[in-house]
């Protein structure tokens, strides 16, 4: 009789061998399908072709194709934009932390020379001359001028001027005049004055001249000269209500028989060069 403990043995390892078997190849099948390549997927369906327009009846006129649509603008190129108030300038090549040029300034507008009022005051050098029938003279000195304008347009003023020279004349054999003399000869003047530039001006007045003498014997004077006077300055130093400007300015002046202590038509004429504080 044969044992039935051993057989009961091998009966149970030869079920739990067959199990064991049996998962373990389960396990393999399902790992083979999972590490095996997935298949390509099917090829795309081609796109659709887009309807072709429909063919106009005949006789009918065909329609045109509607326009491509507008291209969208560039993006703005990377880094900082440009400064508040002004845009994107492509021609200028922006780079990323670039700003493009300013832009050139605006020519500023001629600084305003409209002067409603101006009253000015001169003192400088000249030289002061006496031209007659049988003879002259001719002496330095010292020159003085008052203005008092009125502006008209931005250029323009009307001017009322006072122009003098002041010298004195020695006397002697080899003067013209017998005894020393002191000469003033003043004009007074109405004219214009033009503003070529804002800080160059020209100036022309005519009206009378009056001649002043005093020597030893006396003194005398004649107001009855026909008179001119022009000059041409520079504002070297210009203020919104004063200006100093550097003044030629030149007389000229015409007296009848009594003029002179000579008792002559004289002419006398002066060139000087002024200092002059303008207050408007």
């Amino acid at each position: 009789m044969e044992p039935i403990g051993p057989n009961r043995m091998l009966r149970r390892t030869s079920v739990l061998a067959t199990a064991m078997f049996a998962v373990i190849s389960f396990h393999t099948a399902v790992l083979a399908q999972q590490s095996r390549a997935p298949d390509a997927p099917p090829a795309a369906a081609a796109e659709a072709a887009p309807p072709a327009a429909p063919t106009p009846p005949p006789g009918a006129e065909a329609v045109p194709a509607p326009p491509p649509a507008p291209e969208a603008a560039p993006a703005p190129p990377p880094g900082y934009g440009p400064p508040p108030g002004y845009g994107y300038r492509y021609r200028y090549g922006y780079q990323p932390s670039y700003y493009p040029p300013a832009p050139p300034p605006y020519a500023s507008p001629m600084r305003s020379t409209y002067r409603p009022f101006m009253l000015g005051f001169g003192l400088g050098v000249s030289s002061l001359s006496l031209s007659a029938a049988d003879g002259s003279a001719h002496e330095a000195g010292l020159s003085y001028a008052l203005h008092l304008g009125f502006g008209i347009t931005p250029r323009w003023m009307v001017l009322l001027a006072i122009d003098g020279a002041w010298a004195q004349f020695s006397g002697g054999s080899n003067s013209y005049f017998n005894a020393r003399t002191s000469f003033a000869q003043t004009t007074y003047t109405a004219g214009a004055q033009f503003f070529m530039l804002p800080w160059l001006y020209s100036r022309l007045g005519l009206g009378m001249g009056c001649i002043d003498w005093s020597n030893d014997y006396g003194d005398g004077s004649d107001c009855r000269g026909i008179a001119g006077a022009a000059g041409v300055g520079a504002e070297f130093l210009q203020t919104r209500s004063t200006s100093l400007a550097a003044e030629v300015a030149a007389t000229l002046a015409e007296y009848p028989e009594s003029a002179s202590i000579n008792e002559r038509n004289d002419v006398w004429y002066s060139i000087g060069v002024n200092l002059l504080l303008n207050l408007y």
